[in-house]
């Protein structure tokens, strides 16, 4: 009876020892793949802001010198002194998850390839409007954020205008 009982201790110091070793491996892969569906999510969130700027930008070129960068969208553009939405403000507020800040945000206008159609002193319909947004993701695993480091997410989206505003 001793002996049944001394092999059956033994087992359940096994499965300890093998449960310490695996489980530094499982917290590892759960957190890896908590930290890729944070980088899906914020690249996702990085694209819809390009995406979003870019929709406005083919229909309002407004961009004020300083803030506050509105994006009422519900809201007619009436002035271009104090616009109800700019390009700027709805990347800022479509990546406000993440972190995006106006500065985050650049925009370039140029020609359609083979036109020839001045872009960059005036706005015309036809020209190609490029937003880009970047941003940092940082890796909450200390493995990944070791090995990988923050990285820059960058997002880009190109329209033609369809409206020049002002």
């Amino acid at each position: 009876m001793s002996a049944i009982r001394e092999r059956h201790g033994r087992s359940r110091g096994q499965a300890l020892v093998e449960f310490a070793f695996v489980f530094p491996i499982i917290a590892l892969l759960a957190f890896a793949f908590i930290d890729i569906g944070r980088a899906a999510f914020q690249w996702n969130t990085l694209s819809s802001a390009a995406r979003q700027a870019a929709r406005v930008a083919v229909v309002n070129q407004v961009d004020p010198v300083s803030a506050p960068w509105n994006c009422l969208a519900n809201k007619p553009v009436e002035s271009a002194v104090s616009p109800n939405w700019t390009f700027r403000g709805c990347a800022v507020t479509a990546g406000q998850s993440i972190g995006v800040t106006s500065a985050d945000v650049t925009v370039s206008y140029a020609a359609p390839p083979g036109v020839t159609l001045n872009c960059t002193s005036v706005r015309n319909v036809g020209c190609i409007v490029t937003i880009t947004v970047t941003s940092r993701y940082i890796p909450i695993t200390p493995v990944a954020g070791t090995l990988i480091g923050p990285l820059t997410m960058t997002a880009t989206s190109e329209m033609p205008i369809e409206r020049t505003f002002p």
